[in-house]
């Protein structure tokens, strides 16, 4: 039987990049089936129709549109439809990318013999490349057990094992790739468990993405920093606010949306210092806060 390797690939208007994007993922492999789904959420540029343009290329390359502009929604319905496709359910590995990234050649073949390498290992990560602070986002990832949503890889049992069991990722929650790692490093158990003896997620020197740059001198650029700090700092509250549910919890019990997170999840503290990036914490978690009395729609 061949190997069948699955690669879903999220894109919200990414038109500017998702055939670069594709090309670096062109994989040529002897005894190797690859499947490329790209998750266009919430496009309202050419993206879709650029991927079909490809398809009529590559027979293993597929788009589906999502009206839905969001990540884990998109996540979601790959795990839990679109993997379960007989072509697709059993693929040995199964992975994630960004549709604005190019994936470093030969990754694909370091995550699969990271998997062979490491049996016990759940998910294998790529490293940025690229960026003012890649390094030290690097020695982050691996001193934290973080994957990176850029690129990552979900070892195809354990893709079945979240399938079955219902698990899913909050709809509306800012960066699923943090919430991965918990879910492959905790090996979907509760948090308090004692998990973290045995390796769960690796990551091989061979596997890398990379991206473009910010420029400082470019105005849209710094709307989208700015975005982005917004962004990052809603995102570690959500994470704090999870991580917290998840420690007695299992993560079958994860609520269905963000907003129910911030209904039942206890917000951290405003007190709490962590840097420059405080008042934007700060900011976020009023904002939950609010959030939480307002009365949920009918």
């Amino acid at each position: 039987m061949p190997t069948t390797w699955s690669i879903a690939v999220f894109a919200h208007n990414e038109a500017a990049n998702i055939a670069a994007t594709l090309e670096s993922i062109r994989v040529v492999e002897d005894g190797i089936t690859i499947r490329v789904v790209v998750l266009a959420n919430g496009c309202i540029d050419s993206t879709a129709s650029i991927v079909r343009e490809l398809a009529r290329l590559h027979h293993n390359l597929q788009v589906v549109e999502i009206p839905l502009a969001d990540k884990a929604n998109a996540w979601n319905l790959y795990i839990h439809e679109i993997s379960a496709n007989p072509s697709l359910s059993l693929a040995e590995m199964h992975v994630f990318i960004d549709g604005d990234v190019q994936v470093v050649p030969g990754s694909l073949a370091a995550l699969a013999a990271a998997f062979e390498q490491a049996p016990t290992a759940n998910a294998a990560g790529g490293l940025p490349v690229t960026g003012r602070d890649h390094e030290a986002w690097s020695r982050r990832m691996l001193a934290n057990g973080t994957l990176a949503g850029g690129l990552y890889a979900l070892r195809g049992s354990f893709v079945e094992r979240i399938r079955q069991r219902g698990i899913r990722i909050p709809q509306g929650l800012i960066g699923e790739d943090w919430l991965v790692s918990l879910l492959a490093k905790s090996d979907l158990q509760p948090l308090a468990g004692n998990h973290y003896a045995v390796l769960r997620i690796v990551f091989p020197s061979a596997a890398g993405f990379s991206f473009r740059s910010l420029e400082p001198w470019h105005l849209k650029d710094w709307i989208i920093y700015l975005r982005r700090l917004w962004r990052y700092a809603l995102r570690g509250v959500q994470f704090e606010m999870l991580f917290g549910w998840l420690m007695y919890k299992p993560p079958d019990a994860l609520p269905p949306n963000v907003e129910q997170v911030y209904r039942l999840a206890l917000p951290p503290s405003r007190l709490k210092w962590i840097g420059r990036t405080s008042p934007l914490r700060f900011l976020a978690i009023q904002r939950i806060r609010s959030l939480r009395t307002r009365k949920p729609p009918n």
